[in-house]
């Protein structure tokens, strides 16, 4: 069994893949779910300031002061770019990255410049006080009405800057073998998008009947496509492009 690293998305927390680790558990895994930087429990501590490299920090300490080795790391959604800095950073570490829906990050682009124009009004509509984003509609995360509540309640404002930083450096999709899931009912064109880039880059591809946070509507369907994967022999990303 494999030990696996799940980050989590923008206004959200390591609260969100309580299920899906519980299930991962059951199938024999080793389960870290950490909380980036002002978010979930941390929400008290948010500062102006954190954009994407807090995050990336959070994460390689995380890493680093755990002693976690040989892994497989899990990104959703924003956390795409932080993974994907990562992977590219340490990828002696990693033994496969798998992307949840996430947004895959480009060279020296930021989160606003690969969503494009219609994702930037929607920052701008979402604008409050002191360069934080307030949480999306329900509606695009995909979460069930059942857990409306216990999800809306979780959720935090995140810092505009972490949409707007470039990412720092080359992205590079060969550094690790790296698959990529996505979900069909997934409201957003640019994160429909990934889909056909992942391909492009020869990594191994799975669908999802789901919304954008599978994690909350489809845990246990989660759980049982990422313990597949992490089973598999991966292969290595020949393609750049």
């Amino acid at each position: 069994m494999s030990t696996m690293l799940l980050v989590h998305g923008a206004f959200q927390g390591g609260w969100v893949w309580s299920e899906t680790a519980a299930a991962l558990a059951q199938r024999g895994h080793t389960v870290h779910r950490p909380t980036l930087s002002g978010c979930g429990y941390l929400h008290h501590g948010f500062r102006n300031g954190y954009d994407l490299n807090t995050y990336i920090q959070d994460i390689s300490n995380y890493i680093q002061f755990e002693g976690l080795d040989d892994f497989t790391l899990v990104a959703h959604s924003y956390s795409g770019m932080i993974c994907g800095a990562v992977a590219s950073r340490t990828p002696h570490l990693i033994n496969r990255v798998i992307y949840v829906d996430a947004l895959l990050p480009e060279t020296n682009r930021s989160f606003v410049d690969i969503a494009g124009e219609g994702f930037r009004h929607m920052l701008e509509a979402h604008k409050t006080k002191g360069g934080r984003i307030m949480p999306w509609p329900l509606q695009v995360f995909g979460v069930p009405d059942e857990k409306a509540d216990w999800f809306r309640t979780r959720l935090c404002d995140f810092p505009e800057s972490a949409f707007s930083t470039p990412f720092p450096g080359e992205f590079d999709p060969t550094a690790v073998p790296a698959a990529y899931i996505t979900c069909e009912k997934t409201p957003s064109p640019f994160i429909r998008a990934m889909a056909g880039k992942a391909e492009r880059y020869g990594w191994h591809l799975s669908t999802l009947d789901s919304g954008h946070c599978s994690m909350t509507s489809h845990p246990q369907e989660l759980a049982a496509m990422l313990d597949e994967i992490a089973r598999m022999e991966l292969p290595a990303s020949a393609n750049a492009a």
